[in-house]
């Protein structure tokens, strides 16, 4: 099993990047990488959300339950069906100060493909930090843009 963790500094309070990152449906309209999300509320504090994304040179689908801690901006993930035999994790959102915060991705993942772990896992770990860095990127420059 791989794990993929990547943390970005934004320009948004805890709350604000909280609020954003949880708005998976957004990630449609602010983020290259992401073809579609499709999100169902199961309640205020769980989801389910269907994702199809560029990956590498193709696409990647799967569906996962989401849980949102509000009180802990925590979001974990879990895959219930997709490409990758597991894909799970957590975003994690901390104020630095009252405009700043550090939001962080950490996701362990296994393709199940073990004759070709050693060539795809490298690329698809290389792939979903790419992914994460250009969608917090994007998502964030966005809000900055609006506000300037």
């Amino acid at each position: 099993m791989r794990q993929v963790i990547y943390t970005q500094i934004v320009a948004a309070s805890a709350q604000v990047a909280f609020e954003k990152i949880a708005d998976f449906k957004s990630f449609e309209s602010h983020c290259q990488a992401v073809i579609s999300v499709d999100v169902k509320e199961i309640s205020p504090s769980e989801s389910e959300s269907a994702w199809l994304v560029h990956f590498h040179d193709g696409k990647m689908s799967w569906t996962e339950r989401d849980i949102f801690d509000v009180k802990k901006l925590t979001i974990d993930f879990t895959q219930t069906e997709g490409d990758a035999d597991v894909f799970e994790g957590r975003w994690t959102i901390e104020a630095m100060s009252e405009s700043e915060s550090k939001v962080s991705f950490d996701a362990r993942f296994c393709m199940g493909i073990p004759t070709l772990a050693d060539i795809l896992e490298p690329i698809a770990e290389s792939a979903i930090k790419q992914n994460v860095e250009q969608m917090l990127s994007e998502l964030f420059a966005a809000t900055d843009r609006a506000v300037a």
